[in-house]
């Protein structure tokens, strides 16, 4: 029973330090992220406006890879993120 005892008490510890590693980690891909939110908004922004087209005339229909085209350029155009930014 002590040897019980003793394991939990070591896992516990264990646990605890890997939440702690957890948070840490997850504020590191939480500044990540949103590097791309910029480039994000803009690409969604033109994804709904070239969809929309085709309610002005049917002609105005865009495939995929007239899509990623206007994504890319799009992604060139959006201002570089400054790392002092928050």
């Amino acid at each position: 029973m002590i040897e019980s005892l003793e394991r939990t008490k070591k896992t516990s510890k264990e646990i605890s330090e890997k939440q702690k590693i957890a948070v840490v980690t997850e504020e590191k891909i939480n500044i990540s992220r949103n590097v791309y939110r910029r480039v994000a908004a803009e690409g969604s922004m033109l994804y709904f406006l070239l969809i929309s087209l085709c309610v002005v005339d049917h002609m105005y229909q865009y495939s995929l890879e007239s899509f990623t085209k206007f994504f890319f350029k799009a992604f060139e155009k959006t201002e570089e993120f400054d790392e002092d930014e928050k």
